[in-house]
């Protein structure tokens, strides 16, 4: 589409080739020029050069096709309205009085021959140009907005799947599951239920009800949130005790679900609750927790249940690797996964070809990405000294206006309009609501670096942008937090586009945009973040984020020495055995809460196991400095710890420097892992840097040698 800025070709239409000239003369340096000396060929210009023109200039009496038939053309394709007119006549001509009368037909002004004031007939023509143009942008703008409004609905959907897809990530980024589960499992769901519903009567259910419960697929295992790292992720097979507890992660989602009252009066809540609590029962009622059988069992459940099997049998997980498609399925047609409905069973095996070859070979399933295509706006006009507005025009400009106002105001958005040339900056009236103050905010690049409304830094972030823009990529969007009239700082996502002036080139005058509040969806998503990398029982960083931190100063600041440190907490399985697995929580809970007393505040502290931590401690590799670190910790383990207990609580340390005993993280864990391991192999309670002969000859250092050079 050709934006308004790109409309820059007048049409003059005359059979005198002087006048054709002359009125060439005085648009030539600043629009390119179409001439034609009758209508026919003006008519040819119009259809060919139609999205380009600026302007007509239509003389009335011309060969061929006179002025008022190709203003009728012009009148029946709905140009007129896009396009200013202007005819042309001759002073004392008898086309005077019939040109008056078709102004409200269309036609803007007339240029009366002879051209006596070249200035005015300049001036008014671009006035009318420029007004167009400015209709057109304001009408292309209301049309965003009226689309907005009707997105509204959508959006409100769209943040249940974001909220959704947050606490998904969760799972997958604690579990070490495949970024894509989640989404496979809801796109099986949509389409096993499309199936069912289409031969199964009593399945039977609308397309938005289908993807409703394709998305409450994703929290199907949110409860896992709540079970502890090391049975999560855990390689082996888990114990009965583990296994236990495991079993109890649908329960767990649904008391999450019962915690969050606005996610409760959603449609897909019910849905959401169902599967998460029954999606490990079975047909045959030997499933948890709930041990339902039959058509008992909802059949949402029932199909996430078996999409949820088909998708952890054939990818690779921490304690399996994945199977070949045509096995998985042979087992679950089997009855080797537990038993499900005969029904679901037999249109899961006329899918799966489909299945394996979309989800699996041919790509993984994405959600698509909405991209936003806005047209580069031209400049608003600015009064004119000399302009000539028709009431119709007028008319209809206010009615715009007031259209624009309504639609503003049904959004809940922030509108406002930046004056460079001026520095002025104009709200609409949600701004007064919000924040306080006047809608119209003079010297408004001095006000905003100074006051307290922006965060530190935003002014000048926010400023470079704007500079930044230019005609081709004139938009920028970007989020701030900004302080209310309340006092409470909330959360924006700004949108600005910037506007051109198309008489000076590259010529910023003006920027147009709008705050919508996020604040509510950001803080959703900083709160999950956090829940996503720190350990839920000692609030300190969880294995994936402490890997995270090692993997980034490999890769920020390479070569440069820092150190791990591998704990592990000897007698722990004591305290668990004989005074319970509260007193256990508790004791790490004080591990926790000790190991940053001793070290740097920029140490990074994680629990990486049940009983094991991890200390990062970046720029250090000096052993000497080490070794008084590593006897701190042994002696805080037995002075500030085991008093508590009394159960021979102590610490065993194995330490790795990089990059003297490997180069990455799996590495360096590994050789922490092995001089530990040495380490409780001599009796614990000590600490051990590794060594390459570790399992022959120690290079070990035991507390006892570091006290005693002290």
């Amino acid at each position: 589409m050709t934006t308004a800025a790109q409309s820059n070709l007048i049409l003059i239409a005359d059979d005198a080739e002087v006048n054709r000239a002359i009125l060439q003369e005085l648009f030539c340096r600043e629009f390119d020029i179409a001439e034609a000396e009758n209508g026919e060929k003006a008519i040819r210009i119009i259809e060919a050069e139609h999205d380009r023109l600026a302007a007509v200039l239509l003389d009335v009496k011309m060969p061929v096709l006179d002025g008022f038939a190709v203003l009728k053309y012009l009148a029946d394709k709905g140009d007129s309205n896009r396009i200013p007119i202007f005819l042309i006549i001759a002073e004392n001509s008898s086309d005077l009085d019939a040109a008056m009368q078709i102004y409200e037909n269309g036609v803007v002004d007339v240029i009366v021959k002879p051209i006596v004031a070249p200035t005015v007939v300049r001036k008014r023509v671009k006035n009318a140009i420029e007004l167009y143009q400015s209709r057109r942008c304001l009408t292309d703008l209301v049309e965003r907005q009226v689309a907005s409004v009707r997105q509204q609905a959508e959006k409100l959907k769209n943040t249940n799947t974001s909220i959704i897809d947050m606490l998904s990530s969760v799972m997958e980024f604690r579990s070490g599951e495949s970024s894509q589960h989640v989404r496979r499992i809801r796109k099986i769901t949509q389409l096993l239920l499309t199936a069912l519903s289409e031969r199964y009567e009593e399945y039977r259910m609308s397309a938005d009800l289908i993807e409703t419960i394709a998305n409450a697929s994703a929290m199907h295992d949110i409860g896992k949130i709540s079970i502890p790292d090391y049975i999560l992720n855990k390689p082996g097979r888990l114990t009965p005790e583990e296994f236990a507890e495991m079993k109890k992660h649908p329960l767990y989602g649904c008391e999450l679900f019962e915690k969050i009252p606005f996610f409760q009066k959603e449609e897909i809540f019910p849905y959401s609750y169902e599967i998460c609590r029954h999606h490990h029962e079975r047909w045959d009622g030997q499933g948890y927790p709930d041990g339902i059988k039959g058509d008992e069992i909802p059949i949402c459940s029932q199909v996430v249940s078996i999409a949820d099997v088909y998708d952890a049998l054939v990818s690779e997980r921490v304690y399996k690797k994945a199977l070949p498609h045509e096995k998985a399925m042979s087992m679950i047609q089997n009855g080797e996964c537990g038993a499900f409905n005969p029904r679901v069973l037999k249109e899961m095996a006329a899918l799966e070809p489909a299945i394996y070859r979309d989800l699996y070979i041919g790509g993984e399933m994405s959600r698509e990405e909405r991209q936003s295509h806005l047209e580069r706006a031209s400049r608003l006009s600015r009064p004119a000294e000399t302009q000539v507005i028709s009431d119709r025009t007028l008319q209809l400009l206010e009615k715009e206006r007031r259209r624009f106002n309504m639609l503003a105001q049904m959004s809940g958005d922030i509108y406002f309009d930046y004056d460079l040339q001026s520095d002025t900056m104009e709200f609409t009236e949600k701004y007064q609501e919000v924040f306080g103050g006047s809608l119209q905010i003079p010297h408004a690049a001095e006000y905003y670096a100074h006051c307290s409304q922006l965060q530190p830094g935003d002014y000048a972030r926010i400023r470079d942008a704007i500079l930044s823009l230019t005609p081709e990529n004139p938009v920028c969007r970007t989020q701030l937090r900004m302080t209310t009239r309340s006092g409470n700082p909330v959360w924006f996502e700004i949108y600005i586009q910037a506007m051109w002036d198309t008489e000076r080139e590259g010529q910023m005058i003006s920027c147009l945009g709008k705050l919508t509040s996020i604040h509510e969806l950001k803080e959703e998503s900083l709160h999950w973040k956090n829940q996503a990398t720190h350990d839920y029982l000692t609030g300190l960083y969880n294995r994936q984020a402490f890997e995270m931190a090692v993997q980034q100063l490999l890769y920020s600041e390479p070569g440069k020495p820092f150190s791990l440190m591998f704990i592990d907490v000897d007698n722990f399985k004591k305290v668990n055995d004989t005074m319970g697995h509260q007193v256990g929580d508790r004791l790490l809970r004080k591990v926790a809460k000790t190991l940053p007393t001793i070290l740097r505040s920029t140490d990074i502290f994680a629990r990486i196991g049940g009983d094991e931590f991890a200390v990062l401690l970046s720029g250090t590799g000096d052993r000497e400095v080490l070794r008084r670190k590593a006897a701190s910790i042994c002696e805080a383990f037995g002075r500030v710890i085991e008093p508590d207990f009394q159960c021979g609580i102590s610490s065993s340390i194995g330490i790795a420097v990089y990059p003297d005993d490997g180069s990455d993280y799996k590495e360096l864990l590994q050789k922490a892992d092995t001089a530990l391991y040495d380490v409780k192999g001599r009796g614990r309670g000590d600490f051990a840097f590794y060594h390459e002969s570790m399992g022959r000859i120690s290079d070990h250092t035991s507390l006892s040698d570091v006290e005693s050079s002290e």
